[in-house]
């Protein structure tokens, strides 16, 4: 069941304040078969909280809706994601130190790509994701299988123990993150480490990156938040890392331990933040963005034909709701991934093509539609001798 937040996701404060009004805001991420009737979206809003600062949705739809059949992100398919993957596992390295861990955990670690890396420092490895439920129980290449929501687990009972927690891109996308937090501390063994990713809203911010505000992301944490949200159930933070070529703009990478002392000692040390003065720095970037877009989308409409797409980004729809278009005016949109030849979005009448399919003429007009990977993009696109290239969002 969809639900109205009325409270802050870190602090529980009810004082949130209202950012953004998006309605009918499509959904993103699905691949198949456009219908009408799933072009529609839900209206949504961006809050921000009063007391602490924190960002968040103002409707939570249903996992059930949200995560069902159609949902299509696999890490190991995205060349973004397998290349933020790395940055991770470099984190990890120079925090665990060489440490060799009993039982290792991947919260959302849906097609396992992560969790067949820590193989070689974890006697045994565990994936908890309900993108996984048709896999639920069983062993995969030496990794099992939770297909379930991780708050219906229990970490201290339905599996050894772990002292090991990864989370990428997962906290973002849970109801209650401050449930989440405690239960990892509280289930898992003294000694264990989390280590722990999330798009941060500093970087999507500053790189005008606004089509990333989407239903799947129900928080939107910046490093303050964070080390309160830590703090405030048990843990010790331990060391963070921006990597500013992550996802949505750019991503956070953090770790922590269990914390030693009295819970309300641990509490006093969380940082504290100007949340009017964050307000009002966002609702000026908010502008910004919707200024840009506005002129991306007169200079689309000017284009003459043949105009392609470039990039088959699941986050299309949400590009396409503040540019004004449906894409059905491009030729195309190309993709160098082979396997993505002939798919189509179920929410916009557009189709891929290969570019190694596709034969496209010199003094072509191009638009980036995928603005997660525009700078490999935009160099891929001068070779094919482009009339024009229009960058939605510089970034």
């Amino acid at each position: 069941m969809d639900r109205i937040v009325k409270e802050c996701g870190i602090c529980r404060a009810a004082g949130l304040e209202l950012l953004w009004e998006l309605p009918d805001l499509p959904f993103t991420e699905r691949f198949g078969t456009f219908s009408p009737e799933l072009a529609k979206g839900v209206d949504q809003s961006l809050l921000l909280c009063g007391t602490c600062g924190h960002v968040q949705l103002g409707k939570q739809i249903s996992p059930e809706t949200l995560y069902d059949a159609t949902y299509s992100f696999r890490t190991g398919a995205s060349g973004s994601a397998t290349l933020g993957t790395a940055v991770f596992m470099e984190f990890l390295g120079r925090i665990a130190e060489g440490r060799r861990f009993r039982s290792a955990l991947d919260i959302g670690g849906n097609d396992q790509f992560l969790a067949r890396q820590l193989k070689a420092q974890a006697d045994k490895v565990c994936v908890i994701d309900p993108v996984c439920a048709d896999l639920d129980g069983k062993v995969v290449d030496g990794v099992r299988i939770l297909g379930r929501f991780i708050e219906t687990v229990d970490l201290a009972k339905d599996l050894d123990r772990p002292d090991l927690v990864i989370c990428r891109h997962t906290l973002e996308h849970i109801t209650d993150p401050n449930k989440v937090i405690a239960q990892t501390l509280s289930q898992c063994a003294d000694d264990a480490l989390f280590a722990f990713e999330i798009p941060c809203i500093e970087g999507l911010a500053e790189g005008l990156r606004f089509d990333a505000i989407f239903h799947q992301h129900l928080h939107y944490f910046d490093l303050p938040g964070l080390q309160r949200l830590v703090a405030g159930n048990g843990g010790r933070w331990i060391g963070h890392y921006y990597n500013q070529q992550g996802s949505c703009g750019g991503a956070l990478l953090f770790a922590f331990t269990k914390a030693s002392g009295s819970a309300s000692a641990n509490k006093s040390e969380a940082p504290r933040i100007d949340a009017p003065a964050k307000a009002e720095y966002l609702r000026k970037r908010i502008a910004m963005f919707q200024a840009q877009a506005g002129v991306s989308a007169g200079l689309l409409a000017s284009m003459s034909a043949p105009v392609y797409g470039y990039g088959a980004s699941l986050m299309l729809a949400t590009l396409a709701y503040h540019l004004r278009t449906d894409f059905s005016g491009l030729d195309c949109i190309l993709d160098d991934d082979p396997n993505k030849h002939g798919l189509g979005y179920a929410n916009l009448p557009v189709k891929v093509k290969t570019t190694q399919k596709a034969q496209v003429p010199e003094n072509s007009f191009f638009v980036i539609t995928s603005l997660e990977n525009t700078r490999p993009i935009y160099k891929r696109i001068l070779d094919l001798k482009p009339r024009r290239i229009l960058v939605p969002v510089p970034t």
